[in-house]
């Protein structure tokens, strides 16, 4: 496990941490008994699925998933990935790749594109956010931008760089995670331009100021 891995759950992860019940849980995810509503207290547990797994879900899906992406989402099964800013793909025992399949089966020919959609923006509008893999990159860590739902495979949809890679889009989000309650969270977002220069802080930079600079809601805490 990477360390920017490790340093994620650390602050994404919180004790009472609640989430519907599903049969893809584990009983050692359950920190806590089902209440009267069907929510339950979980936790991470520590992961089981290998590189072959991500290679074969690779074959089927005819794409390549960034070696960082992959570190990060087999390392635990965990129940929820609600950063506030994106929505990553759960992963749950009895489903563990069920959530990253639904976010890669999103409608149109973005992947014959080069356009691997793996999560959501936070907004709620359900926009993917995709691996842009149309040009080549070292060792597979492509950037990632932000898609309009709304496109529907045309390019024209597709928005600006926002993290030059999956790694400095965890160490944005770790940086976030952890922003102490006196800091704003338009001021932790522009933390990501010193974290991701050519990402996040530069053809990103306009996406993270209009879109999340100035929005209170993200000062709540999970």
């Amino acid at each position: 496990m990477h360390s920017i891995t490790a340093d994620f759950f650390t602050a994404y992860w919180r004790a009472g941490m609640t989430t519907v019940y599903t049969e893809g849980m584990s009983p050692d995810m359950m920190a806590g008994p089902e209440d009267d509503e069907g929510w339950v207290e979980w936790k991470p547990i520590r992961g089981t699925l290998t590189n072959e797994d991500y290679q074969q879900l690779e074959e089927a899906y005819q794409i390549q998933l960034p070696p960082s992406f992959i570190d990060w989402h087999k390392a635990f099964f965990f129940c929820d990935g609600d950063c506030l800013i994106a929505q990553l793909p759960a992963s749950l025992p009895n489903e563990p790749l069920e959530e990253l399949r639904n976010q890669l089966n999103y409608g149109g020919n973005l992947i014959s594109q080069g356009l691997y959609p793996f999560a959501s923006d936070g907004s709620g509008a359900g926009n993917p956010l995709v691996f842009d893999a149309r040009y080549p990159v070292t060792n597979n860590e492509f950037p990632i931008r932000v898609y309009d739902h709304e496109s529907v495979d045309d390019l024209n949809g597709l928005g600006e760089i926002i993290f030059s890679s999956f790694s400095k889009m965890l160490s944005c989000l770790v940086y976030f995670l952890n922003r102490p309650e006196a800091v704003e969270s338009g001021e932790a977002i522009r933390g990501f331009f010193d974290i991701d220069p050519t990402g996040a802080g530069g053809p990103g930079r306009n996406y993270w100021l209009s879109s999340w600079g100035n929005t209170h809601w993200l000062n709540k805490r999970r």
